[in-house]
């Protein structure tokens, strides 16, 4: 369909979402490309469904808390040879990970959610994760979860893939936040106990545990004397610039950094030691000078 306006497209490989899109098969009721929920589940923003704004793939798979990407020497005894190891490849896994995006919503931030898309035409649900912590209400009264009065304020935005299973979002108001999908797959409860990707969701009694491993707040430029008025923090009826940081997409550099840029402060550059890319050598930023 060049136009565009029929779905699904004739070239399409796969696809998720919250609810059946199909009569039988793996998006049927029965399959397991969904999440069991009915369509006006799936579309109730207010338990942090729909919206999907945003999908980062991996660039390789992972087993455990190993990629590819680590020298064989180093990987548990779980991941075997690799992917094609006859008894141990099925712990080598794909994710794709995604995120809707809300201007508002009164109970909700949003999900993020880890498709397995290791076979790319059969994906499915394994882990879903929000921002920690509970919230308080206009009434005073303690709330389950984040929610976004306006503004966009804590929903998530954009995101990038690191090695290892480490995963780093942006959340607008509420920072960077860093999580690890290595343990997915090992934290997977199945219905009858033994991994079966071949059934999907239908197969899993408990989705696999998303860590929350940290986050990065910029605090606004300590350097300059007066932000507010030199920055002009009132502009744009306060869409984004009242609200310091209000962090828009972030960058995972191979070796360690994430660039984090803020809309109206700059560009923040935080490094993570752990999550260097094993594949690259780093010559030292400086040498020491000779005595």
């Amino acid at each position: 369909d060049p136009e565009g306006v029929s779905w699904p497209q004739d070239n399409e490989v796969g696809r998720w979402l919250g609810c059946p899109t199909a009569d039988d098969g793996w998006y049927g009721p029965d399959g397991g490309g969904h999440a069991g929920m009915s369509a006006n589940e799936w579309l109730d923003q207010n338990l942090g469904n729909d919206n999907i704004h945003y999908a980062v793939p991996y660039d390789h798979l992972i087993c455990k808390d190993v990629s590819q990407y680590v020298d064989q020497s180093l990987w548990p005894q779980e991941c075997g040879t690799g992917p094609d190891d006859s008894v141990y490849g099925v712990n080598w896994r794909h994710y794709t990970i995604i995120a809707p995006e809300y201007g508002s919503n009164t109970n909700h931030t949003g999900f993020v959610w880890t498709i397995d898309t290791t076979d790319p035409a059969q994906p499915f649900l394994v882990s879903k994760w929000k921002l920690p912590g509970q919230s308080i209400l206009p009434d005073g009264t303690v709330h389950d979860n984040h929610y976004i009065p306006g503004g966009y304020i804590f929903s998530p935005h954009n995101g990038d893939t690191g090695t290892n299973g480490h995963v780093y979002w942006t959340h607008y108001h509420a920072g960077n936040w860093l999580t690890d999908h290595s343990g997915i797959w090992d934290s997977i409860v199945w219905k009858d106990g033994t991994p079966s990707p071949d059934l999907g969701w239908q197969g899993i009694e408990t989705l696999g545990e998303t860590e929350t491993l940290g986050y990065y707040l910029p605090a606004g430029p300590e350097w300059i004397e007066n932000p507010t008025s030199e920055l002009g923090y009132d502009m744009a009826d306060c869409w984004a610039s009242c609200m310091i940081p209000f962090d828009w997409g972030l960058q995972y550099d191979p070796r360690g950094f994430l660039f984090i840029s803020e809309m109206v402060s700059g560009v923040y550059v935080v490094q993570f030691d752990e999550d260097k890319d094993p594949r690259f050598e780093y010559p030292p930023l400086w040498t020491p000078l000779e005595e």
